[in-house]
């Protein structure tokens, strides 16, 4: 079967949702890996003989989850092409290293770390993705703008050539 094909204004809005989806996905990438890591570590890390608590691998994973959120949007403000994730990624991929060669309490902030890097550097992608995406849909508008200005100075000269009302 032939693929059906999209008119100016199809591809715009195709754009435009796949700039904004993959921007929405950006943060759940950041989100996810903590959110797995949550779930498969929740006996460990918030429940006890006495209930429900956070325990300081929760809490652990849930500040890092913070800061992860916190530096995405600060350093989103900043940078043009790469949205600050390539100092963001290098930074946190050292520290989680650093974390790594530490003692016990360490390796379960390395781990989280290590996953929360995962997420960062998908969200990096997606946030390249959307630019494209975002690029591409501006110039069909633009070029749609553009041709609609065109039909609308053409049906002008059609007019003034019509009515003999050309006057130089």
């Amino acid at each position: 079967m032939a693929k059906k094909t999209l008119t100016a204004n199809q591809k715009v809005t195709k754009y435009r949702v796949l700039q904004y989806t993959t921007f929405v996905s950006e943060f759940l990438a950041i989100f996810t890996p903590f959110i797995v890591l949550g779930c498969v570590n929740a006996q460990e890390w918030f429940y006890n003989e006495e209930g429900w608590k956070v325990g300081l691998g929760g809490t652990l994973a849930l500040a890092l989850m913070g800061i992860a959120v916190f530096l995405v949007t600060k350093k989103k403000e900043d940078e043009k092409i790469t949205g600050g994730y390539i100092t963001l990624i290098v930074g946190w991929f050292a520290v989680t290293f650093v974390f790594m060669l530490l003692a016990d309490i360490m390796s379960q902030i390395s781990t989280i770390m290590l996953f929360g890097g995962l997420g960062l550097l998908t969200a990096f992608g997606l946030d390249l993705t959307s630019k494209n995406f975002k690029t591409k849909a501006d110039a069909y508008k633009d070029t749609i703008n553009k041709a609609k200005q065109n039909v609308i100075k053409e049906e002008v000269e059609q007019e003034l050539k019509k009515t003999n009302d050309v006057k130089f």
